[in-house]
């Protein structure tokens, strides 16, 4: 409430000063057309010059002939069309609207007014916050875009290039009608699409980095792989070797073994046949007395559980008994 009476006694003192002190229009070059019907190229009025607030005309508006010249170059051209070409009235918007306020207007506008937001150029003036109702309050300037963009046209081939509209209720900016300017658009539209881009090349790149840092470290690592392989291979050589030596140990000598045999066997005994390996004899043979075998081989040092593998039979000449016997070898 205090800031709404402050804003209204801000405005009464600014309307008791003199005219000099008030807000004063930029300095410009105006192009006051005073008759536009139809054809743009008929169009009548005046060409002026604003400095300080006050305009002077520098010269009829001639659309039959390219203009050599504007007045003030360095100047800012604005366009005055007929007043019954402008129309603006007073908007309410919620203070939300604040925020993209041109995007609100766009898809406002044909409710805003007869027409829809293409057809239209539009600009707003006398933009307040009313906090107390939560609303936003403005001047919406609209004037037909069809009409306007011949007469541009043609204010172009005289050389002539305005880049807003003012009237009494305000000014239309031609480069930011919809919000935003046309090449700040197209630079949006390039960003957009180069991070698109981006997207769809920084998973392939992170991808092919992680592959080549992989590669680098296996690459390093391949020395000590192959160090390490042949160092599993001469443990295997080695282990085979104690295996095989371990096992030799186990089964004892064979010529050990053989002498002891020899040693334990009585006279009339001889084998046919003898089979030492991994510690386990097997003997074939003939003895005129094979069922002491058994009792002889228990009681020698080096062999284990002796024991028959077959029937003992008679040879065919009754003169001996043919046994099979099989032991341990070891110590």
């Amino acid at each position: 409430m205090l800031a709404e009476l402050f804003t209204w006694w801000v405005r009464q003192l600014r309307s008791l000063l003199p005219r000099r002190f008030a807000r004063q229009a930029p300095d410009a070059t105006i192009i006051a057309v005073d008759r536009y019907v139809d054809d743009p190229h008929a169009a009548t009025g005046a060409i002026l010059l604003r400095r300080g607030g006050a305009e002077s005309q520098t010269a009829a508006l001639d659309m039959s002939r390219p203009l050599a010249a504007t007045p003030a170059r360095a100047l800012a051209t604005g366009l005055r069309l007929p007043e019954e070409m402008v129309l603006h009235r007073d908007v309410s918007l919620p203070l939300a609207a604040e925020r993209d306020l041109a995007t609100v207007l766009n898809f406002e506008m044909d409710r805003l007014t007869p027409f829809d937001a293409k057809d239209v150029f539009w600009g707003v003036s006398s933009l307040r916050r009313d906090a107390a109702r939560g609303t936003l309050l403005l001047t919406l300037i609209v004037v037909l875009r069809r009409p306007v963009e011949a007469l541009l046209d043609a204010l172009n081939s005289v050389n002539l290039k305005p880049s807003f509209l003012e009237s009494p209720a305000g000014r239309i900016e031609f480069a930011t009608t919809d919000g935003t300017n046309p090449r700040l658009r197209i630079a949006l539209y390039g960003l957009c699409a180069a991070l698109a881009l981006l997207c769809l090349v920084i998973p392939v790149l992170r991808q092919q980095l992680a592959l080549n840092t992989a590669a680098a470290q296996i690459a390093a690592l391949a020395p000590a792989r192959a160090e390490a392989l042949q160092l599993r291979q001469r443990l295997a050589i080695a282990s085979s070797g104690q295996a095989a030596i371990t096992a030799a140990e186990q089964s004892g000598d064979t010529l050990q073994a053989l002498a002891a045999l020899t040693a334990a066997l009585p006279d009339g005994t001889w084998l046919s046949d003898l089979t030492l390996k991994s510690g386990d004899l097997t003997i074939d043979g003939e003895s005129s007395h094979a069922a002491r075998l058994i009792a002889v081989m228990a009681g020698s040092p080096g062999f284990h559980d002796p024991k028959f593998i077959a029937p003992v039979t008679r040879a065919i000449d009754g003169s001996a008994d043919l046994f099979s016997i099989h032991a341990t070898v070891g110590p």
